[in-house]
């Protein structure tokens, strides 16, 4: 079952993360475009700022989160940890990890409710009749690919294999 579980979390999170790449492309694309369009023909593409801002940035920051996640891109302060010994570092890191599952899942959570009251109110976006749910619902759906991701890798933290505390990752 858990292998059949990292596999579609693997496919989701790759499915994601090529929506998160190709969303920074078409940022870009449209950023250009319309830089290009406003001081050069003064010509600017409407909505093209609440598209960016919205529905664009969002999706390459929250559906990229399990990616960073999982290749240890994710800041950690680890000046305790660090000065620990084994035994009580890996208590620290398994604390560490719960904590960090427990704080997802209550993100999760409330971006979900966030969600369903702008669904239910009909937010849209300033200058476009855009809905902005699509938008809200790419948050609790990146960060519940990442707390889900981080409950399977709650085993491998006693093997000291935990994405959450690669040696590759950024600490201060």
């Amino acid at each position: 079952m858990t292998r059949f579980m990292r596999k579609a979390l693997y496919y989701c999170e790759t499915v994601m993360t090529y929506l998160a790449v190709a969303s920074t492309f078409i940022m870009m694309c449209l950023t250009t475009a319309d830089a290009l369009g406003r001081y050069i023909l003064n010509w600017p593409i409407m909505g093209a700022y609440e598209i960016t801002e919205n529905y664009l940035m969002t999706m390459t920051i929250f559906l990229g989160l399990s990616y960073a996640y999982r290749e240890g891109f994710l800041i950690r302060v680890t000046f305790l940890a660090d000065r620990l010994s084994g035994q009580v570092k890996q208590v620290i890191n398994h604390f560490v990890q719960v904590i960090a599952i427990l704080y997802g899942a209550i993100l999760v959570a409330t971006t979900m409710k966030r969600t369903f009251q702008t669904l239910s109110s009909g937010g849209m976006l300033g200058n476009v009749p855009i809905p902005l749910w699509p938008a809200y619902l790419m948050v609790p759906v990146g960060l519940f690919f990442m707390t889900l991701l981080m409950v399977l890798d709650l085993p491998q933290v006693r093997k000291g294999k935990s994405h959450l505390f690669k040696e590759e990752s950024p600490t201060t």
